[in-house]
């Protein structure tokens, strides 16, 4: 009735007229009513193509008589294949009989949580605190006189410890204007002082609410009107406290409030949680750490949404400016009350797992680390950005140019269904993938033409401009000058650290255009300079000394060159016989171990048969027989335990390991092979940025850590320390852990990165 045809005819409908969020193509010219009307008129896709002659409108005509191949092709994309071949009969598929309380708590686990209450209402179970009643009394305190004020100061001077949050006007640190503060010290208490009066000033709206990083209020004007107290006496009581390094301070995404107390010249030095760390260290492969989720999963208490205050977004909603203090004080004394609550049940689970070494010694004191390195942020050439943007844009001209030559007619390059239709109807190119036209598809068909390579290149430059080289410019603050990246603890499963806003880790470096890039980051001042110490090949010393292949850690131990080495043992040559495609072709076995590569990866890898892949991996483990053990008895404890370990502790769960579906295994096994390794390396160095960042401070140099990109450390410094802190940063980053091999640190230096590098 909606479509104009019977059931049946569905899909040649959808053949004809295509359908974009499946990306079937269908005939060009003809949308649902057209495509309707001829299959009243025909009775089928097919029957359409034969009278094609015979279609009265110009457009379905061309379109049927050019686009019989795609119309075929989109009607067997719609269609379903019912000759697949099943091996279950359908009584083993009948389900039993639903257990509620199990439901629910695998709906908590994948965050459906707003099913779970219909769901015990329809098994007869009263949910616990489905009576409001029976939640626990609060007490949540607004801070407003001085004398309040000194009655807060006395209950945190005796506490074991201090939940810390701030509320503020924007959920950048280094922008946001302090709103308030609120505090916990005990179960369910709170206190809440506000630095600014609810309805002072016409602020920014709220950007998401609660969420992992505390800027979730309002306002501009910076001291309190209508609080009776200003900000320079709050932080005068409250400043000897939260800069007391002997004062444990715990907070969610503390990092944040460590930031945005800093411009106040309030140092937090006593920081010895953070519950969005630990959420992470415990579950790393979790959807949310949001204090929301974590109250609800932990505690099963529902906070209060920020919609309640401000209403649902949108134009109409509204700020927390308009949000009177006796609402407003709830809402933000309840974050630090349920930090505090979390607090020792994350405790213990991390104690549980044998993660609390992690917390405690590497992940918490790094916060502050972290937190420098984003206040110093990182200068950029903007000149030569915009030259860049220049120069790639003649690129981009020059390569479009040509791809129009190649293909021999005009066509929306940046258009997947045009491109086909000149690849695959036009050229007559192999369809690698139903008509894909994306990298993998292009690097295929390289050979094939060369208009694949040339869409391969525009595509590359195209993208180094927008995502980079136009970018960055935008995102220099203009107080500081510096383009100020967030590195976060808690995106990467293997625990390794990520960059965001703008990610400085994503920038493409397999390219001398990509590289080029890097001479853009720059020390600002004169006789300054930038210096770079990357680890080398850190991933395949941390397998030789888990695996304890003695031949691998031989060549490590006499400082050999490991891909030339591995390529003689595995082509049966003589060193010096290597070549370098050889070389090539054994970095990349090297690396694929690593990250669990099976016979089919190393084939698209290397462009090889997949046979011939098998060939190569079987070789390596010949000629490597540790790393085969290695992965062999990884496998089987992975099994057994359900999760996998670092050399720290940091652990990753495997629960699709022993699934008897394909996919969900082999995706498991490689993350327990690849985790060890990857995580480790991610542990050592960060061990060694805690140790230099204490040496920079100890020892008064001037230089800065401003970057850490995968296994490289970044820093501008004065041209005067170079020698002192290369000898430094060398020996504290070969220092971070003792393995069975030597760490080998590279280093160098010059007036950007790329000179540095």
């Amino acid at each position: 009735e909606k479509w104009g045809v019977e059931p049946a005819k569905l899909v040649d409908l959808l053949g004809l007229m295509g359908d974009a969020s499946d990306n079937v193509p269908g005939v060009e010219g003809i949308g649902a009513k057209t495509a309707a009307k001829l299959i009243a008129q025909y009775g089928s896709l097919e029957g359409a193509l034969d009278h094609a002659d015979e279609v009265s409108g110009k457009r379905a005509r061309e379109g049927l008589q050019n686009g019989r191949e795609v119309a075929l092709l989109s009607k067997e994309l719609v269609t379903i294949d019912c000759a697949v071949p099943l091996e279950l009969e359908l009584d083993s598929m009948q389900t039993g009989r639903l257990t509620a309380e199990g439901a629910a708590e695998e709906l908590g686990k994948l965050e459906i949580r707003a099913v779970v209450p219909a769901l015990m209402a329809l098994a007869g179970i009263e949910m616990q605190e489905a009576d409001e009643t029976e939640r626990p009394e609060k007490h949540y305190r607004l801070v407003q006189t001085a004398e309040e004020l000194r009655a807060l100061v006395k209950e945190l001077s005796a506490a074991d410890w201090i939940s810390f949050d701030t509320e503020t006007t924007s959920i950048n640190p280094l922008h946001a204007e302090l709103v308030g503060m609120s505090f916990s010290t005990r179960p369910h208490d709170g206190w809440y002082v506000p630095v600014q009066s609810p309805n002072a000033g016409h602020p920014e709206p709220v950007e998401g609410g609660r969420n992992s990083s505390s800027g979730s209020s309002n306002g501009q004007d910076p001291t309190s009107k209508g609080t009776g107290l200003n900000l320079e006496q709050i932080l005068a009581q409250l400043g000897p406290i939260l800069t007391d390094s002997h004062r444990p301070l715990i907070g969610q995404n503390i990092k944040y409030d460590l930031q945005v107390m800093s411009r106040h010249g309030i140092q937090l030095r006593g920081i010895i949680f953070d519950s969005i760390i630990a959420a992470h260290l415990i579950d790393p492969d979790g959807s949310s750490y949001k204090l929301d989720n974590l109250s609800l999963r932990h505690l099963n208490y529902r906070m209060m949404p920020i919609e309640e205050l401000i209403g649902p977004k949108g134009k109409d909603q509204k700020s927390m400016a308009d949000v009177p203090l006796d609402e407003i004080g709830p809402y933000a004394a309840e974050d630090a009350d349920v930090v505090g609550l979390l607090y020792p049940l994350l405790e213990k689970l991390l104690e549980k797992d044998g993660l609390t070494p992690a917390m405690r010694d590497v992940e918490t004191p790094l916060i502050p680390v972290l937190a420098e390195m984003e206040r110093h942020g990182v200068y950029l050439d903007i000149p030569l950005l915009r030259e860049m943007s220049a120069d790639l844009e003649l690129q981009i001209n020059g390569f479009q140019q040509k791809i129009i030559a190649s293909a021999g007619t005009e066509f929306n390059i940046n258009s997947p269904q045009q491109l086909g239709v000149v690849l695959f109807d036009q050229l007559g190119l192999p369809q690698v993938r139903k008509r894909s036209t994306d990298v993998n598809v292009l690097e295929m068909l390289r050979d094939k033409h060369e208009l694949p390579g040339l869409i391969l290149d525009y595509r590359q430059v195209k993208k180094l401009k927008s995502t980079y080289v136009d970018a960055f410019p935008g995102q220099v603050n203009p107080d500081t000058g510096r383009v100020h990246t967030s590195f976060s603890q808690t995106v990467a499963a293997t625990g390794r650290l990520s960059s965001s806003n703008p990610n400085f880790q994503n920038i493409p470096i397999r390219t001398e255009m990509g590289r080029e890039i890097r001479k853009a980051f720059r020390a600002k001042e004169q006789g300054w300079s930038i210096l770079s110490a990357d680890y080398s090949q850190i991933e395949l010393r941390v397998m030789a000394h888990l695996a304890r292949e003695e031949t691998l850690l031989e060549a490590f131990r006499n400082g050999e060159d490991i891909h030339a080495r591995t390529a003689a043992m595995v082509f049966g040559l003589a060193p010096e016989e290597v070549t370098a495609g050889m070389r090539r072709t054994a970095k990349v076995v090297n690396f694929g171990i690593m990250y669990g590569a099976g016979p089919f990866r190393m084939a698209q890898e290397l462009d090889i048969p997949i046979q011939e892949g098998k060939v190569l991996i079987d070789r390596y483990f010949n000629t490597y027989p540790g790393i085969r053990r290695f992965v062999d008895e990884l496998l089987i404890q992975a099994r057994e335990d359900g999760y996998v370990s670092t050399l720290l502790g940091r652990r990753r769960k495997v629960p699709n390991i022993n699934a008897d579906n394909h996919n969900l295994r082999t995706a498991d096994e490689r993350i327990a092979v690849n985790m060890p390794i990857q995580g480790t390396a991610a542990e050592l160095i960060k061990i060694a940025m805690l140790a230099i960042h204490r040496r920079l401070a100890a020892e008064n140099f001037s230089a800065h850590m401003i970057l850490q990109i995968h296994d490289e450390l970044l820093f501008e410094l004065p041209d005067d320390e170079v020698d002192s802190l290369a000898a430094m940063v060398v020996e504290e980053m070969e220092q971070a852990m003792t393995l069975d091999v030597p760490l080998k640190v590279d280093w160098g230096y010059g007036p950007s990165w790329y000179e540095a590098h």
